[in-house]
């Protein structure tokens, strides 16, 4: 993850747990909560979550690190997007909102 306007940045893996996939046309958004266990996660970030919005196609399009169920201040690295993009097919969570 990178801070906003800081130079802070640190690459965690992530354990993605308790998916919420909501339809909204014509998107798709998917709500992951984070494990912070094992990693050097920043202290600011209390309770790290995921916001992945896809098209309705399922192909993600954006993705928002939250903190606490808002958005933070962080931003995800290429690696940890491909972290999530990959736990959203393994557990073929698009597959379920069709």
């Amino acid at each position: 993850m990178i801070k906003f306007n800081a130079e802070l940045m640190f690459e965690a893996d992530l354990r993605p747990y308790r998916p919420v996939v909501e339809r909204r046309e014509p998107y798709i958004d998917i709500y992951l909560k984070l494990n912070k266990d094992g990693t050097g996660w920043p202290e600011d970030l209390t309770e790290p979550g995921a916001l992945i919005i896809c098209r309705s196609d399922g192909e993600p399009i954006q993705y928002v690190v939250l903190d606490e169920g808002c958005d933070s201040e962080y931003r995800f690295t290429e690696r940890e997007k491909e972290q999530l993009k990959q736990y959203v097919q393994q557990e073929r969570l698009i597959e379920k909102t069709i």
